[in-house]
């Protein structure tokens, strides 16, 4: 009797055991589709970043219709709006596809005019985007070599060596300043973090409310949440001015 009782507690707890590896690769998994989505996002403004900095005719006419630019803001603030208001709806298919493709497509061209109306700059633009583009790479190499849970201490390993052997690639090559590429560098390893931690809360279900196979607005609302901090920090920098002058005054 004692030994049906161990053989069934037993297998219990082996479906038990099973039931969470599921789950845990289920998790796994997701994140590794939301830095998938970021990657190939990030890839795609590279690329045609890089377009834009071989000042091929076409991007010089895109470049040249003024009011092209500021219908990609509108659509840009159109696809934030739908996220952060309707998500319901922007999770629905085709819905996230076209949410996507849009919040891609407009950032992208954004790149393209700030690179093709400001060539002076056009290396800074590209050495923001490899930094970026880096850090999702090292964040998606760590996804899909850990046999573990994603942690955040190994994950901000991985980000840092990324990007220090970025920072010698684009200093030896570029020959940009020192102190803007240390301080674009410490901006990029907190935006890997963000994007570390955001991802987390979301599967972990403490952030959006999303489904298991909600990964397309799950890349998008990370981004959404960095610009939503930026204009949050925006704000509370520009009231400690204000706050000062008073002051001072």
């Amino acid at each position: 009797m004692d030994y049906e009782q161990n053989n069934y507690q037993a297998f219990e707890i082996e479906i038990i055991d099973s039931e969470q590896q599921r789950v845990d690769n289920a998790r796994l998994d997701f994140i590794r589709k939301v830095f998938l989505m970021i990657l190939l996002q990030i890839g795609f403004t590279f690329i045609t970043t890089m377009i834009a900095y071989s000042q091929m005719d076409i991007i010089e006419y895109l470049s040249s219709i003024s009011f092209l630019f500021w219908i990609f803001i509108i659509l840009l603030i159109i696809v934030i709006f739908l996220l952060i208001s309707f998500q319901k709806l922007a999770k629905q298919h085709p819905y996230h596809y076209i949410c996507y493709i849009c919040f891609t497509v407009s950032i992208s061209y954004m790149f393209v005019y700030s690179t093709y109306h400001f060539p002076k700059y056009s290396n800074h633009i590209i050495a923001l985007i490899t930094l970026q583009i880096g850090v999702i790479i090292s964040l998606l190499s760590y996804s899909y070599f850990t046999i573990e849970e994603i942690n955040l201490n190994k994950g901000l390993i991985y980000i840092v060596f990324t990007i220090t052997l970025l920072f010698i690639l684009l200093f030896l090559y570029f020959r940009l300043s020192l102190i803007f590429l240390l301080i674009l560098s410490f901006l990029i390893i907190l935006y890997g973090l963000h994007i570390l931690i955001d991802t987390l809360l979301i599967v972990n279900g403490e952030k959006h409310e999303l489904d298991i196979d909600d990964y397309i607005i799950a890349a998008l609302m990370t981004q959404v949440d960095i610009i939503g901090f930026i204009s949050i920090l925006y704000h509370k920098i520009l009231s400690l001015i204000k706050k000062i002058q008073i002051n001072s005054n």
